[in-house]
Parts: C-alpha cells; sequence; structure tokens
C-alpha cells in the first residue's frame, strides 16, 4: 500500500494491517481536541489511519477518564502524517 495522501475517500481508518507494512505510530496525546485535530487532517489529506486508546499506567487512572489517544499509518505514510501533525499540532503534540 502507498501513501494515498491527497485522495479523496470517504472511509480513512485502515481496516486492517497491512500484511507488508509495519504500522507506525504518529501521534499520541491525552488531549481530545488535539486528537480531533489530528483525525482531521489525516482524513482530510486522505491519509488511512487507526486509532488506539490506552490509560495511563497508574494509581486511580481508568480509560474513560484519562485515555491516552494513539494514531497508527502504515510506515509509507509515515513521513507525510508526521509533517501534518507538526503543522496542525505543533511539535509538543505529535
Amino acid at each position: 500500500m502507498t501513501c494515498k495522501a491527497g485522495a479523496e475517500t470517504e472511509k480513512h481508518k485502515m481496516t486492517g494491517p497491512e500484511p507488508n507494512q509495519e504500522s507506525v505510530v504518529v501521534f499520541e496525546s491525552a488531549n481530545p481536541i488535539a486528537f480531533d485535530m489530528a483525525k482531521s487532517a489525516l482524513e482530510e489529506a486522505g491519509i488511512e489511519f487507526a486509532v488506539l486508546d490506552e490509560a495511563r499506567i497508574g494509581f486511580g487512572v481508568t480509560p474513560i477518564l484519562n485515555p491516552v489517544y494513539r494514531i497508527q499509518v502504515v510506515q509509507s505514510c509515515e513521513k507525510h502524517a508526521l509533517k501534518l501533525m507538526k503543522n496542525v499540532l505543533g511539535a509538543e503534540d505529535s
């Protein structure tokens, strides 16, 4: 699979892992606003992605109260996706 930057598609979520490529994390944050901005940027660029959310490890922390959102893309889209994250969110959130 090649990076589909600029392609207009209705569905941007990866349907399953690509057998010949690794997925890489291009975004990680507990900020839901930054998460929505990151997803929108990838959708507008036509880049397929997968969302992972996990709780932070610690006392009294739950996935509902303290989610950490991660966005993955296939490795061939990594550079373009990271550039989008930096442009939209700034270096501290990507």
